[in-house]
């Protein structure tokens, strides 16, 4: 009980700095950078609920995302629901889509669910585009600026920025809650080895199935909010496949399969490429990407748990030299 009021605490804290480094900027371009920072440590922690913890690599992820922003988008233009509305409807959206992918793929191991999750993205993507009198085609479509609650359409960037904060800590609370579930038991031992879970009694397919519709949820909540903070959607920005790949490399560079990891890779790398891009991409176009490339794939053959996994076994080996010491 004890451990588990400390982790809160520190949650809080964490949190609270947060919201306190909103209130304190006050220029618009940083704040867009903590936003989008945010944003990409929300879409890889609801990644890493069904690529970390049960072991499926989903490359196409960014089909929830996608659906989720559309379904909220075409409910207000077309329907003139509100996006308070769309929003969830969004992530039901990405439930449903996950559920026909799950019966459809959940099976497959490897590479081939990673192929198949591919296939499904580039799919909606053609869809997308043909769709014009629905989607707007590959024009997009655009979300009129007019500030309310009712339009869910705001003038202050903090107000956007509280939105995702608020997603971040539902994503983390149930992570959290799996984490030290049955379930979250479960999921680890059907990502090292499914023969031997089956064997164990552990219902396989239920329980990856189970990690993706929660997945696939968060991905459709956050594609709505990001819509809503963009006012402006298009196939190739909601489906490109390079958002997964992203998001992936963000929970794998922090640490794969725990609560935290992807946040700190998010919190790590998001800047970075940022900043590489603003200072690069003029002069030297693309040489961004090369360097953002090699830091990443030195971090995971470097320290394959990843950054926080590195320092978590860092401190416990300094604690266990600190206790010897002192029982010595």
């Amino acid at each position: 009980m004890k451990l588990l009021n400390n982790k809160i605490i520190r949650w809080a804290a964490f949190f609270l700095v947060l919201i306190i480094a909103g209130l304190v900027v006050d220029n618009n371009y940083y704040l867009d950078i903590l936003i989008t920072v945010v944003f990409y440590a929300c879409m890889a922690s609801a990644w890493n609920i069904v690529g970390g913890y049960a072991g499926q690599v989903s490359v196409g992820h960014v089909a929830f995302l996608g659906l989720g922003a559309y379904t909220s988008t075409i409910l207000f233009l077309k329907l003139n629901i509100t996006p308070l509305i769309g929003i969830f409807a969004g992530g039901i959206m990405a439930m449903v889509l996950a559920l026909l992918i799950g019966f459809l793929t959940i099976r497959l191991r490897g590479p081939f669910f990673t192929l198949s999750t591919i296939a499904i993205a580039e799919i909606l993507l053609v869809l997308a585009v043909r769709f014009h009198g629905l989607t707007g085609g590959s024009e997009g479509l655009n979300i009129p600026y007019r500030p309310s609650v009712y339009n869910f359409v705001f003038k202050s960037y903090f107000t956007y920025y509280m939105m995702f904060i608020l997603l971040m800590i539902a994503i983390v609370a149930v992570i959290s809650y799996i984490n030290k579930s049955r379930t979250g038991f479960y999921l680890r031992a059907v990502r090292e080895d499914e023969t031997a879970a089956s064997s164990l009694g552990v219902d396989v397919l239920r329980s990856k199935l189970t990690a993706l519709l929660v997945s696939a949820f968060f991905t459709g909540v956050g594609g709505a909010l990001y819509a809503q903070y963009l006012l402006f959607i298009d196939p190739h920005t909601v489906f490109t496949v390079s958002f997964s790949t992203k998001v992936a490399a963000l929970s794998i560079v922090g640490g794969i399969g725990t609560v935290i990891g992807p946040i700190v890779g998010s919190f790590i790398l998001t800047p970075l490429e940022i900043f590489l891009r603003s200072q690069l991409g003029g002069t030297y176009q693309g040489l961004y990407l090369l360097i953002y490339g090699v830091i990443m794939v030195s971090v995971i053959l470097i320290i394959p748990k990843g950054i926080y996994g590195a320092l978590s076994d860092a401190i416990k080996r300094r604690r266990k030299q600190v206790k010897n010491e002192l029982s010595a």
